[in-house]
């Protein structure tokens, strides 16, 4: 086993959120049947001195948390076979490792961004090997300056994050983004709306030992994410349940089959033109 050699105690409490699924990609490269394989997951667990112990009592988001990053991670190559040349840029990164996941897709160039004391763990933890790091916000309009600069058709990848932001911040990075940015597509996950204000129910925040940041934004359908960019258009959804469902506990997968459980408690990801 690696010698642990980092402490997520400097971090704030909404970064510390990038350990979940980190943990649960770390759990799912263990298994035979595993919706996605990432062994930097696998790897930088061991790096990492917190104890996952307590997550082990949340196995929806722990399938959850990899069916959402298998099914942006199609999406994100759907965009790349169509713009082989394109810009794609990871917001929030945390200690995701989807460029080398993907295979570390031969693009004009891949920026991963996120706060510059998570960039800072993410470099110890994972350096850049052919991508990007910007330690910026995602709301800093600077980053939108050296991805235009390229000349090229941008992707952005937005997964765990909005739901920690109220609409009225929502609605204002697209604004951005189609001001800076104008024909972006975005893959993204969206949370349901009934879970707004209810992180301490969630299975995983829930047991983080400390007050989870709160759940801010929802949809109850992708046009909610529509009305929020002027002029924008779905281009693919999948609700999450579909690929994973099979292995929430046995109560979940009851709900989720009915028509209110996918309308009212169903993630979404979405791919959409802005």
């Amino acid at each position: 086993m690696s010698e642990k050699k980092i402490s997520p105690k400097d971090i704030t409490v909404l970064s510390t959120t990038m350990l979940i699924p980190l943990w649960a990609k770390a759990v799912e490269y263990q298994r035979d049947d595993a919706l996605l394989r990432d062994k930097e997951a696998a790897r930088m667990l061991n790096m990492i001195d917190y104890d996952f112990a307590p997550f082990t009592k949340a196995p929806a988001s722990q399938a959850g948390c990899c069916g959402r990053a298998k099914l942006l991670d199609d999406m994100a190559a759907h965009f790349i076979a169509e713009h082989p040349d394109a810009v794609v840029v990871q917001l929030g990164a945390g200690l995701d490792a989807r460029y080398e996941r993907m295979g570390r897709p031969t693009v004009t160039a891949w920026y991963d961004l996120d706060l510059p004391e998570v960039i800072e763990v993410r470099r110890m933890l994972l350096p850049e090997s052919g991508n990007v790091y910007l330690g910026v916000s995602m709301f800093d309009e600077s980053w939108t300056q050296t991805v235009a600069a390229h000349g090229k058709p941008v992707l952005l990848i937005i997964e765990g994050v909005l739901m920690y932001f109220d609409e009225a911040q929502v609605k204002a990075f697209f604004e951005m983004v189609q001001r800076k940015l104008p024909h972006t597509q975005v893959v993204m996950d969206a949370l349901f709306k009934r879970m707004v204000g209810k992180a301490q129910y969630h299975d995983a925040l829930g047991r983080m030992g400390e007050k989870p940041p709160e759940f801010r934004w929802g949809i109850s359908n992708a046009n909610d994410v529509l009305k929020l960019a002027q002029g924008s258009c779905l281009v693919e959804e999948e609700h999450l349940s579909d690929f994973c469902g099979k292995r929430y506990p046995f109560i979940l997968r009851l709900i989720y089959k009915t028509k209110w459980g996918r309308e009212n408690m169903d993630m979404r990801i979405l791919r959409v033109q802005l």
